[in-house]
């Protein structure tokens, strides 16, 4: 397949030049596309896509200006440089001001003009890569629910995003903490960086100072060669330190000072490092208690604390677990490549009476169980009662393989189907619309006898 030619509006009243321009272009293998005016140039914008354009400043009517601040409007992202003439170098300054990518004087100096021109080119690809990453994230990585609760908390998201200031999120185990930190990250002017994760808990204290500042060779035992760390990684974009509660107190003193100078050193480096992150927290502990033991800082906590963000637990927005369910079940279809066309009603009343106290992660667990267990067209309540039976082990209870969960939960579904039809082998294949001969091999290797009630 042969890649599409940039697509470059020259926008310029002198036909001449104009023409002179555009095939400089042709020959370095661009697609051009002429204006006349600024009014022509701004019809092409609205209606073409086009990947730059090269507007003259100084057009009767409709002046380059115009068309740059009328570009913003149709194309943020496209970029436009101005072509300025003896004289008018203020003017172009102020484009640049407004968002102009560049200027060029006359007369152009082409090398100069092929060279800004496939910069600008590379950037607005890269932005726009940018752009779908971050929307297939969101896609892949959404939040689901439109209760009043979830209503609230998108609406916070929004204005948090756009403020460029720490972020304490809390919210208990499981309600997606860590996907509010990227919603907030996604949506604000750093969407363009890096985002980086740190799980505070899941580092032995000893090594926390090194994930997040890095090391030189020969810092300590271990360090068999430079390393880099989270905060460097994250330099222009956020990073989200998960289970913050969790941190040293040497590493909460060299966050805290992070955050009020954005430098450090890394371990056994002499050399200070200058960072431009954005730091989101997340926990699910009592930090206010945590303060008043003297295991977490207050000066660290009141610096995260800029803005706090609330998660509710799954128990308190009930009335968006059908929509979870939903979007759990056809990620989970489409990743194992099964066909379910739902849930029966019962199915999901059955969820909604659940507590969920492992919140959103353990409704996505279930619904990826029942994907894998389910063997009808629809989920039935049945099925529902006995995947969260077998997640709710006692104490005294083992936890099972995936085998044995899988035969755990056949074994009391077909007793429990062959029950329901008076132990008829035939009645209870056809209803659970399989072969006569296959369920009796199931009942054998399974181990399912009739059961006598008394009597």
């Amino acid at each position: 397949m042969v890649p599409k030619k940039p697509n470059i509006l020259i926008a310029e009243d002198d036909e001449r030049y104009r023409e002179e321009l555009s095939q400089s272009l042709r020959a370095e293998g661009y697609e051009v596309v002429p204006a006349r005016d600024g009014s022509e140039a701004l019809k092409v914008i609205n209606e073409q896509a086009v990947d730059l354009g090269l507007i003259d400043l100084n057009m009767p009517g409709v002046s380059g200006m115009d068309v740059l601040q009328g570009s913003i409007i149709t194309d943020p992202d496209l970029p436009i440089v101005i072509i300025t003439g003896y004289g008018t170098i203020d003017v172009a300054v102020e484009a640049i001001r407004l968002g102009a990518y560049d200027f060029i004087e006359k007369p152009v100096n082409l090398d100069r003009l092929l060279l800004t021109a496939k910069r600008a080119i590379e950037k607005r690809k890269l932005q726009q890569q940018m752009k779908w990453m971050a929307e297939d994230i969101l896609e892949r990585y959404k939040m689901v629910g439109t209760s009043e609760a979830m209503q609230n908390l998108y609406h916070l998201i929004d204005r948090v995003a756009s403020a460029d200031c720490s972020v304490l999120i809390r919210g208990e185990t499981g309600v997606g903490k860590e996907l509010v930190s990227m919603a907030i990250h996604f949506r604000s002017e750093r969407a363009n960086g890096p985002f980086v994760r740190l799980n505070c808990a899941a580092i032995p204290d000893t090594l926390v100072e090194s994930e997040l500042f890095g090391h030189k060779k020969g810092a300590f035992t271990g360090a068999v060669e430079d390393k880099i760390g989270k905060f460097q990684q994250a330099d222009g974009g956020t990073i989200f330190l998960d289970e913050i509660g969790d941190l040293s107190e040497q590493a909460q003193a060299k966050l805290l000072r992070v955050l009020e100078t954005k430098e450090f050193e890394p371990l056994g480096d002499t050399r200070t490092m200058k960072v431009d992150v954005r730091v989101i927290a997340a926990t699910n502990k009592e930090l206010t208690r945590a303060m008043e033991e003297r295991t977490f800082r207050s000066d660290l906590y009141y610096r995260l604390s800029t803005v706090e963000v609330t998660v509710p637990p799954l128990r308190e927005r009930k009335g968006d677990i059908p929509e979870l369910a939903v979007h759990f079940l056809q990620k989970y279809c489409e990743k194992n490549n099964r066909y379910i066309e739902g849930f029966y009603p019962q199915a999901l009343q059955t969820l909604m009476q659940h507590d969920w106290p492992g919140n959103v992660r353990q409704l996505e667990s279930i619904i990826e169980r029942l994907v894998l267990f389910s063997s009808g067209r629809k989920i039935t309540a049945n099925e529902v009662n006995m995947v969260l039976g077998l997640s709710t082990l006692g104490p005294d209870q083992k936890e099972l393989s995936f085998k044995e969960a899988r035969e755990t939960f056949e074994r009391n579904f077909i007793t429990q189907a062959l029950k329901a039809h008076n132990w008829n082998v035939v009645e209870t294949a056809r209803a659970l619309n399989i072969d006569r001969t296959n369920l009796y091999k199931k009942m054998h290797r399974l181990g399912v006898q009739k059961v006598h009630d008394g009597g």
